[in-house]
């Protein structure tokens, strides 16, 4: 790794656990310089604003989820079950972690950012939540006659329109509880059922 490469990672590192815990206006570029040891004019030659710092925080932590969501859904060595909850586990920790002050602040504060967010998330959506339902099917967990662009659209729904802070103060529910709650509609409407367990699908 070059030295330039580390010192971003550095300052990325430190950012991210500032705007997590404080949220987005309440961190300085003077305290993220101050907790890294590093003049401003440092920081400012790696990252030009607060805002590029946000964008690139936001990046990677999405490209980490999206990588840690591939390489389970390419886990040979994993059934599909196991598949389904480490899946599930992933989505719900990696949005936990930043659904704090840093998601609140860019809803109300920073739209540019939170279309950032939202861009990501309907990207994530789109392509491993296909998958996994693919691998569903196969496996004969998820029932067949589900269209995959109609499971992906309500789960995308459910993650712009539902899992997100303004409605989830308006619900008065923490986001575990909001989350258990779509998995358990969602899972329960496309798994398959034993033949003459269930109703019949909707003509």
């Amino acid at each position: 790794m070059t030295a330039e490469a580390e010192a971003r990672g550095r300052i990325l590192a430190v950012a991210r656990r500032l705007f997590y815990a404080h949220g987005f206006g309440r961190v300085t570029m003077d305290e993220i310089a101050s907790e890294l040891a590093m003049s401003k004019k440092t920081l400012y030659r790696h990252f030009a604003s607060k805002e590029v710092l946000c964008e690139a925080v936001i990046d990677a932590t999405f490209t980490t989820i999206d990588a840690e969501l591939a390489a389970v859904l390419d886990d040979a060595a994993l059934g599909f079950e196991d598949k389904l909850e480490r899946f599930m586990r992933l989505v719900a920790g990696g949005y936990e972690a930043a659904r704090g002050p840093l998601l609140t602040d860019l809803q109300r504060d920073a739209p540019s950012l939170w279309a950032r967010v939202d861009q990501w998330r309907s990207k994530v959506v789109h392509t491993r939540t296909r998958a996994l339902f693919a691998a569903g099917k196969h496996a004969g967990v998820f029932r067949p006659d589900v269209p995959e662009d109609f499971v992906v659209r309500i789960v995308l729904n459910n993650v712009q329109n539902i899992l997100r802070p303004d409605v989830l103060t308006a619900l008065g529910m923490s986001f575990p509880e909001a989350f258990a709650h779509c998995k358990a509609l969602l899972l329960d409407g496309i798994r398959a059922r034993p033949e003459g367990g269930g109703r019949s699908a909707a003509p």
